[in-house]
């Protein structure tokens, strides 16, 4: 599957390292754009002169997996300045080095504010932090990535109902329409719901109650295994004028229900959607 970048459009083709740009400062969110300065690429002064430097954190995944943000950090008028007068002039763009407050918001960290400091590594590239609370560590790479709602390169697994897991395939845009989960790409979609039960009856009961409509001659897939019941079946269903696979997906636990739908054209895409089925985990 063909990943692009939620930030410029480009192709992703490496899942080795991600590249994700944050777009302004934590302080400049919802400021008009006219009453920015952007003197560079990779310098933005807001309307009452506070000046930011957009510099390179490499964060490091399990996994083997690296992230890299593009994010900013407030400095003085003075180094702002000189990095503007340096900014094209490669042999003192090397040694420019500055230090400041880190200017965004990361999740699940809490970082703005942070002192830090960056150097210019490369002189064709922006200048990487060398001094920052989330060097020099691994981080859990689903718990940082599932933040990011763009298309990755890579699977990410996502907490739904703070009892179930599932796997966002690679390439997929992850949404929150209301109580539903949703990850969408330009040929499939999945939509994931999390039901309680709260009558104490049975998981075949519950799982009853919500199949309540559905045609009995689909067909329908179910196991046990232990206190869990899976439960599959397909339809084919007209969408927007385009014939669509449809796959009803349900995982049970006393108690708790995941309801997995996938849509999808495309008949070789059903070992994908029974994948996103067999992704799904109960860790409540």
């Amino acid at each position: 599957m063909t990943v692009h970048c939620g930030c410029c459009g480009a192709e992703i083709t490496s899942t080795d390292r991600i590249d994700y740009r944050l777009n302004r400062p934590e302080q400049l969110l919802g400021v008009p754009g006219e009453r920015l300065g952007a003197p560079t690429g990779g310098l933005l002064v807001g309307p009452d002169g506070d000046s930011y430097i957009r510099c390179l954190l490499p964060v490091r995944l399990t996994g083997g997996t690296e992230i890299v943000f593009g994010a900013w950090t407030q400095i003085s008028k003075v180094d702002a300045m000189y990095a503007h007068a340096v900014w094209d002039n490669d042999e003192q763009y090397a040694n420019l080095r500055i230090s400041g407050r880190f200017a965004n918001v990361i999740k699940p960290w809490d970082l703005l504010g942070v002192p830090v400091e960056a150097a210019v590594l490369n002189t064709d590239e922006l200048p990487y932090f060398t001094s920052h609370p989330l060097l020099d560590r691994e981080w859990d790479r689903d718990e940082v990535l599932c933040r990011i709602r763009h298309p990755l390169p890579v699977p990410v697994r996502e907490t739904l109902g703070e009892v179930w897991t599932v796997e966002r395939t690679e390439g997929m845009r992850c949404a929150v329409d209301g109580r539903t989960v949703r990850f969408t790409s330009p040929d499939r979609r999945v939509a994931l719901d999390v039901y309680a039960d709260l009558t104490g009856g049975s998981v075949s009961d519950f799982l009853g109650a919500v199949l309540d409509g559905f045609p009995a001659s689909a067909e329908h897939s179910v196991t046990h295994d232990g206190p869990e019941l899976r439960h599959a079946f397909w339809l084919s269903e007209v969408i927007d004028g385009h014939e669509e696979q449809v796959f009803h997906g349900h995982v049970v636990r006393p108690g708790t229900m995941i309801s997995v739908r996938c849509v999808h054209r495309y008949p070789a895409d059903r070992s994908w959607a029974q994948h996103v089925l067999n992704s799904v985990r109960f860790i409540g």
